[in-house]
């Protein structure tokens, strides 16, 4: 079978393919070279830049030295540049210096531009250097499956993929220079941008950054600022009056934009009446705050000026999205949160978005500024009734939990029916065409229902938490690390503990034994499995009662207690069989068979893995028939049936591709391995298990060592021969 692998996009690689098109250089090949199929395009060079900065005023002496900075990139050592304020203080204009200078320069960078916000002074904790690294790559054109595990790993990959280009890195809100360095190419090509409200002084003494230290606008930059932004002819008629409004801003640049817009929202307000509201000292001590004072009250006060000057149902938009717990949403799941009609809520949305209390960073979905978040949800407690808040964050849970089961059956139609509650009739959950559709709404909502998750007890919405956590399960399993995956099911069991719902239990045991086997935790596994039969056995739930001692089965094939294991998949047939579950039927026929070869009775092993290869194929189940054929490929091997042991793996290694099921593509490649190492292939057998690592190295790291591990001693022993 083919073998995929991920080169750097734009570098030089070499196809084999009859055309000249890319070019992979060797040095030393040893054994036989296999090329199959054409070289997969490049992507396109990111360009992450956040749009233009509009009516961007003064700055100059900063944009000289960057100008300098970049005369000199490609020949210092360091072009790491810090751009910082004085006392840490929000708000100062550092994204938007940086933004700005960013895109008139981006063309110097033809490799193109990555960007994050770190968080680093957020209400949600900073970005690990891991977990930027992490989308980096990605946006560079690693598949996620193939990103390695260790931060040290991925960091150099990153870099790798920046040698010899000349790309522009934009860092904003930098928390300390140990989220920074990880985070920093090596060539002297590549140019980095940090903002951060720190000196990040570390930064600059062992890595050479250079430090501009961004200060308050000065008095006519700020005046200039009211006046692009208001218009020329409203301020001609009160120059002092705007003066004095950028005073009383402290000129300072988040202040004098957002006062800004108020003031051209209200074209029957004049300069001196602004000016006037700002003379309560509560407020004006809130703006002007000491370095010392909490940064958040100078903020707060600026953000109120435009949340008490919207229109009443603005303003209950702008709170009701306070009580969304996600990191974005999308116009569907604000239309859910406000009850209200699609056309609605996007006008109050872009309503949000003119004023600047909200961004839509791409279409249909938006997302808070760094502060804005935590000041939305403090207005929701003060200005929205309770019983309202609570009916906004029931119909919000409600469609992210019946979205996402219509995502489940479109990702996998086989799962078994849930414990979920119907939709009442005003909740409109999305609909999906088919598995790709369902996986993409997944994949970017993902964080948003592990917030939800997450958040759940304190807002008293127990019920949707555990069935929320069965409703993601399988997407999970597939393409998520065991470490979350067990998080989440921890959670949903809490839930379900609280409400007293002992099916809700049973699913949630039944998961974390299923993620405490990928994860080889066996003793938990166990554990989680005997809890699943005790409750299934009281409520005389059969089905559950038969995934238990499934999964059971499966925990003693993997420890190679095989007469245990035949056992319990026995039972596990004989009650899915009762109550006519097909799809569980062959799944236990598989299951039993893998026992049976463990016994050494091939014969019968064979017969009941292809009677149960025979029912899932016939249900369209993909990933149930490449778990028997591998299964199948281990009793050609016994048998002696090489060819037909290679077949097999290779059809169940591509099955799994191609419903995007990484970690058991992973495991069909180590066992494609171990096969090619035991009847004397050792480039096939070393390709196999590099491939297998790249695959498993992000969803089961322990998984990936034992198979590294493995090639090095494989290797090793080569060496020795040699």
């Amino acid at each position: 079978m083919d073998h995929e692998r991920s080169t750097p996009p734009g570098r030089v690689v070499n196809a084999a393919a009859g055309s000249a098109d890319q070019v992979l250089q060797v040095g030393h090949v040893a054994g036989d070279v296999h090329v199959h199929g054409d070289p997969a395009p490049s992507l396109p060079p990111p360009r992450q830049l956040p749009r233009e900065v509009t009516h961007f005023t003064g700055r100059a002496a900063e944009l000289s030295k960057l100008d300098a900075l970049l005369g000199n990139a490609g020949s210092a050592r360091s072009s790491t540049v810090v751009i910082s304020a004085i006392a840490g203080a929000p708000g100062i204009g550092k994204t938007s210096l940086a933004v700005h200078w960013s895109h008139q320069v981006r063309e110097r960078f033809p490799d193109g531009q990555l960007y994050v916000n770190l968080r680093g002074y957020d209400a949600s904790p900073p970005l690990s250097a891991d977990h930027v690294l992490d989308a980096f790559l990605r946006a560079l054109g690693l598949p996620a499956g193939r990103i390695p595990q260790d931060t040290d790993a991925k960091a150099s990959v990153y870099r790798s993929f920046l040698a010899e280009r000349r790309m522009l890195v934009l860092l904003d809100n930098a928390a300390t220079p140990d989220q920074i360095r990880p985070l920093l190419p090596n060539e002297p090509g590549c140019l980095v941008l940090v903002t951060s409200r720190s000196r990040l002084s570390g930064l600059v003494a062992r890595d050479g950054a250079h430090r501009i230290s961004l200060d308050l606008l000065a008095p006519d930059e700020a005046s200039s600022l009211l006046r692009d932004i208001v218009g020329q002819d409203r301020t001609d008629r009160e120059p002092k009056a705007v003066d004095e409004l950028a005073r009383r801003c402290a000129y300072l640049p988040l202040a004098l934009r957002i006062t800004a817009e108020r003031l051209a929202a209200r074209p029957r307000s004049t300069v001196a009446e602004l000016v006037h509201e700002l003379a309560d000292e509560r407020q004006r001590l809130d703006v002007l705050a000491a370095a010392d004072d909490d940064e958040c009250t100078a903020v707060r006060t600026v953000f109120s000026w435009s949340y008490h000057s919207l229109p009443r149902d603005t303003a209950r938009m702008f709170r009701q999205l306070g009580l969304h717990p996600g990191p974005t949403i999308s116009l569907d799941a604000a239309t859910a949160l406000t009850g209200s009609t699609t056309t609605v809520t996007r006008r109050l949305l872009d309503n949000l978005v003119a004023v600047h209390l909200l961004a839509e960073t791409e279409s249909r979905r938006y997302q808070f500024h760094d502060l804005l978040r935590d000041y939305a949800a403090e207005q929701a407690l003060l200005d929205e009734p309770d019983a309202q808040c609570g009916l906004a964050v029931q119909r919000l849970f409600e469609w992210y939990l019946h979205t996402a089961h219509a995502a489940l059956f479109a990702y996998y139609p086989l799962n078994p029916e849930l414990p979920i509650d119907s939709p009442p009739a005003t909740c409109r959950a999305l609909e999906f065409t088919g598995l790709d559709h369902a996986r993409r709404w997944l994949s970017t909502e993902y964080p948003n229902l592990v917030a939800l998750i997450r958040r759940a007890p304190n807002l008293s919405q127990h019920t949707a938490c555990w069935q929320l956590t069965i409703a993601i399960g399988t997407y999970m399993m597939q393409e998520l690390p065991v470490a979350d995956r067990i998080d989440v099911h921890r959670h949903g069991l809490a839930a379900a503990q609280h409400t007293g719902h002992q099916l809700g239990q049973a699913w949630a045991y039944l998961n974390l034994g299923s993620a405490s086997r990928d994860a080889h935790h066996y003793d938990d596994a166990i554990e989680y499995g005997q809890r699943v039969l005790a409750i299934s056995r009281s409520i005389d739930a059969k089905f559950m009662e038969g995934a238990a001692l499934g999964n059971l089965a499966r925990c003693f094939n993997d420890l190679r207690r095989y007469t245990k294991a035949a056992e319990l998949g026995n039972q596990s047939l004989s009650i899915y069989r009762k109550i006519g579950n097909l799809r569980n039927v062959g799944l236990s026929l598989i299951q039993l068979g893998e026992s049976e070869h463990g016994l050494g009775q091939l014969e019968q092993a064979n017969a009941h893995i292809q009677q149960g290869l025979d029912i899932v194929t016939a249900l369209k189940g993909t990933t149930l028939q490449a778990l028997a054929l591998r299964c199948q490929a281990k009793i050609f091997h016994a048998q002696g049936q090489r060819d037909l042991a290679i077949q097999s793996l290779n059809r169940a290694a591509l099955l799994s591709k191609s419903v995007r099921d990484d970690r058991r593509y992973g495991d069909a490649l180590n066992q494609l391995g171990e096969l090619y190492n035991d009847i004397g292939e050792p480039d096939q057998s070393r390709n196999a298990w590099r491939e297998a690592i790249a695959v498993l190295a992000y969803l089961d790291p322990p998984q990936a060592d034992r198979i590294r591990i493995q090639l090095n001693s494989f290797e090793n022993g080569n060496i020795n021969d040699s």
